[in-house]
């Protein structure tokens, strides 16, 4: 089967791209590896218009990798376990309150992070698809650490490679705007803090900031301290002409590089409209490596 001519129509000045004239259920097959190569270009890969069935956006998305369960077996998709339903919408129909525990770890994504960054070998990549979109807020910021790191001065740059930061999903589940359900022990032990070099090695000459919200502190200094140096770093490298926002339409799907981006979710009223996204996350192939 012959490759299609892949278009892209850049996003953001410095990374992001819409694929364009491309169906997500039929074209992925004959374009896998031009995909994945556009993916390590572009960093983020947007495309609209999608009509998928949950089975077919699996289908798409294993053609990135292996697919991640997340750690909480409830969050996931009852026929499709790959899939992680980001919905506020509860059994019953009705939307969740703002208190509800589903709402709190929805909200917890308004912080910069990188998904999975809590595991020794951390995804490659994140993929949405906009089932419902509220009419208002809602949307996404994408942050390339890449430019990150190339505004950082050269004294900066020499610090950072020699530190690793802390990566604790336990620490990021405390951090969120209220209570959440308490995991088993059983759970805790599949997810132990790690250890990640700060300044990480990507496509083999690139140097990447990598922090986010699973970072709990910085390996050998105080906790209290250096949490906030680094979540001061993250508001700093984050405003540096480095952030593409997406405003979602129903039937994007939209896949990032985690190891070269942050995101988070903006804002909307979660008590007042229904937000649905399917969410697969594609697992990493080989550990953090220091740049």
């Amino acid at each position: 089967m012959l490759n299609m001519a892949l278009h892209f129509k850049p996003l953001h000045p410095s990374f992001g791209a819409e694929v364009t004239d491309f169906n997500c259920g039929q074209d992925v097959v004959r374009n896998t590896e031009s995909l994945k190569g556009a993916l390590t270009r572009w960093q983020l890969l947007l495309f609209r218009e999608q009509d998928l069935t949950d089975g077919a956006f699996v289908e798409f998305c294993r053609a990135f990798g292996d697919l991640e369960l997340l750690p909480e077996p409830e969050k996931r998709h009852p026929e499709y376990p790959e899939i992680f339903n980001l919905s506020n919408i509860r059994p019953d129909g009705s939307l969740t309150p703002k208190d509800d525990p589903q709402a709190v770890f929805l909200r917890g994504t308004s912080r910069w992070h990188t998904d999975s960054s809590f595991r020794k070998i951390p995804c490659l990549a994140t993929i949405l698809y906009a089932v419902t979109i509220p009419p208002q807020g809602g949307d996404t910021e994408f942050a390339n650490m890449i430019a990150a790191f190339d505004s950082l001065s050269g004294e900066e740059k020499g610090r950072l490679r020699q530190q690793k930061a802390v990566h604790s999903y336990a620490y990021s589940r405390s951090a969120n705007p209220g209570e959440l359900k308490e995991m088993s022990a059983e759970e805790l032990a599949k997810v132990p803090d790690t250890h990640h070099p700060i300044i990480r090695r990507h496509d083999g000459d690139k140097a990447v900031v990598y922090l986010g919200g699973h970072v709990s502190h910085i390996e050998g200094k105080d906790v209290t301290e250096s949490r906030a140096e680094v979540r001061a770093l993250e508001d700093r490298l984050t405003n540096v002409g480095n952030v593409y926002r997406h405003q979602w339409r129903e039937g994007d799907v939209l896949i990032w590089d985690n190891r070269s981006t942050l995101h988070r979710l903006t804002g909307y009223e979660i008590d007042k409209y229904a937000r649905v996204m399917r969410r697969c996350t594609v697992s990493g192939t080989e550990t953090v490596n220091a740049f």
